[in-house]
């Protein structure tokens, strides 16, 4: 099976191309790559194809000359923070990337496609279904919203095999900057990490390698799916979790420019759950694979 992977050096892409690897020929498109231990590791047994993801006639040769089975999308801008500064290129990246890569698709008639949407879409909300409606907050929420549309309108105008995912807060062994990753690395350092006063956002979280068995398991669906745990926590738990074996105290600190992010919101998984997935990792058990990865990734 050939299998084309975009993001594939990005966090989540990168789990995933990992452990595609094992049991198909994975084509990633790849613009640029930051040499680290960890992607020379992810990436090492595929195809890579430089280019980007606005390359509408690249994609379509790559779909065409490798004869792709299967294309699971994951490049993105994913950073909230990196939106806020930069939307022009967030929206360019994560919506008009998504018509190049669907076009290319339907020209190339290749089906069976993942797009990695978001639980963000949904705004706030606790429980959130794949019934209920997108909304428009900030940068990057409405650009994945828009992207989750825009692959909702090829497959109803199209009849294209597309599974929609929606994950909740992934975390893992991360080489950006977030939460968890922030805080590890602060740990790993014998520094006392960060807990930003005042702030009880709510948060569903996924370890990534849940993540990427549930993308593997979707492959033979098509249609929206919500991508969930029973792991609800706030920023201060997390942290706190995480510190708990380093027998740190966080820092309390106050933020200089508040950030403007949903506070509350979780999503309902059960259409998934009825298929029969599950999650094989507690948020327990996730934060020490994950720090075992730092350790060993640096």
């Amino acid at each position: 099976m050939n299998v084309l992977v975009t993001g594939g050096t990005g966090f989540i892409g990168s789990h995933l191309v990992k452990e595609l690897s094992q049991k198909a020929r994975v084509i990633v498109i790849v613009r640029d790559v930051i040499p680290s231990k960890w992607l020379n590791h992810a990436l090492f047994f595929n195809v890579q194809v430089r280019g980007e993801i606005l390359d509408v006639n690249l994609l379509r040769r790559t779909l065409v000359e490798y004869s792709i089975d299967q294309v699971i999308h994951c490049a993105a801008q994913a950073i909230v923070s990196t939106a806020l500064k930069e939307p022009f290129g967030t929206f360019q990246t994560n919506i008009q990337g998504t018509v190049c890569l669907l076009e290319a698709c339907r020209q190339a008639d290749t089906e069976n496609i993942y797009v990695q949407s978001t639980d963000k879409i949904y705004g706030e909300r606790m429980g959130a279904k794949e019934t209920d409606p997108l909304v428009s907050t900030g940068i990057y929420e409405t650009s994945k919203a828009a992207e989750d549309l825009v692959a909702q309108a090829y497959m109803n105008t199209y009849g294209m095999k597309i599974t929609i995912g929606r994950p909740c807060n992934v975390y893992g062994y991360d080489e950006a900057s977030r939460i968890v990753s922030n805080t590890v690395r602060a740990c790993l350092k014998n520094e006392a990490p960060i807990i930003f006063e005042g702030e009880q956002t709510v948060r569903e979280y996924i370890y990534v390698e849940d993540l990427v068995s549930a993308i593997t398991f979707l492959m033979g669906e098509h249609g929206t799916f919500n991508i969930g745990t029973d792991d609800i926590l706030t920023q201060e738990q997390v942290v706190r979790e995480i510190c708990a074996p380093f027998s740190l105290t966080p820092r309390m600190v106050k933020r200089e420019k508040p950030l403007k992010e949903i506070q509350r919101q979780t999503i309902n998984w059960d259409k998934l759950k009825a298929l029969g997935w599950k999650p094989a990792y507690t948020f327990e058990n996730g934060i020490k694979e994950t720090v075992h990865k730092f350790m060993e990734y640096g």
